[in-house]
């Protein structure tokens, strides 16, 4: 997701005349991303777009911006913890909204029946998986035959989702429990829990997967009736920073905000959809 994330930028400013500096980041800490943000304050960038790794940690360098006159352009699910007044533009997806179908797309499938879930989280730190995870919950209000029954950690990672998974599985035997289905915060969380079911020798398909992103490997699950389904978040922002850009360079004031429109796709149409996909 982050590479086609990364990739959309060059694509979008390099054909407009634009260069498009990036570092690649030596640990996705904030200090790190602080002391990125300030060299490229010294080169003397005419624009910041920024996807924080903690907002709130970032004001001082967002003042160094606004004190050296450069635009900031920021990718985040909020930006209410901050002055409006240090930033342009906000891009951002609706997060919460994609948990919240997620549970939809659940509810559909169980109907009235019991539907015991394990949640596999992304990182306990990310403003979009709380986001996620927050709709989700706040949707389960609505069906209560749905529950939660476990949290894991999977850190939008495959291999660690599918070990978060290994582990609840473990843990739901032990208590004598099933587990009917899976809430992943990316794709690559329900892809690594997908993994662990057929690991354990369980008829994928079994326990219904849905997941956020929309990538191509999670199309091919869903078209094999191995996964339920999953909301595209699309990475492709590079396109929405450019057209901001070039309004700024005309002399325009940019949108305030842009948000990413979503996708629902499941059986019906992840044959079409994976054509396209990343």
């Amino acid at each position: 997701w982050r590479t086609a994330q990364i990739n959309s930028f060059r694509e979008a400013l390099l054909p407009n005349g634009m260069d498009f500096i990036y570092h690649e980041p030596e640990d996705h800490s904030v200090q790190w991303q602080l002391e990125d943000i300030r060299s490229l304050i010294r080169e003397g960038v005419d624009y910041l777009v920024i996807v924080p790794a903690d907002l709130s940690a970032l004001t001082p360098v967002l003042q160094d911006a606004k004190d050296a006159g450069i635009p900031v352009i920021l990718i985040d699910q909020s930006a209410e913890t901050i002055d409006q007044s240090y930033y342009v533009s906000l891009i951002s997806a609706d997060y919460l909204k994609e948990g919240q179908i997620c549970a939809g797309l659940l509810a559909d499938k169980f109907g009235d029946q019991p539907c015991r879930i394990v949640e596999i989280y992304g990182t306990e730190s990310s403003p979009g998986a709380q986001a996620r995870s927050k709709g989700f919950h706040q949707a389960l209000i609505k069906y209560p035959n749905m529950e939660i029954i476990d949290v894991e950690y999977g850190n939008f990672d495959r291999v660690t989702a599918q070990k978060a998974k290994e582990n609840a599985l473990i843990k739901a035997a032990n208590r004598g429990q099933t587990i009917d289905a899976v809430f992943a915060h990316s794709d690559e969380d329900g892809l690594g829990a997908l993994q662990a079911i057929k690991v354990a020798g369980l008829p994928p398909g079994e326990i219904a997967i849905v997941s956020i992103n929309g990538i191509q490997d999670v199309c091919k699950a869903i078209i094999a009736g191995e996964y339920l389904g999953t909301v595209e978040s699309n990475p492709r922002w590079g396109f929405i920073a450019a057209f901001l850009i070039q309004q700024m360079e005309r002399d325009c004031k940019p949108f305030p905000m842009v948000m990413i429109p979503y996708q629902i796709i499941t059986a019906e149409n992840a044959a079409e959809y994976a054509l396209t996909a990343y």
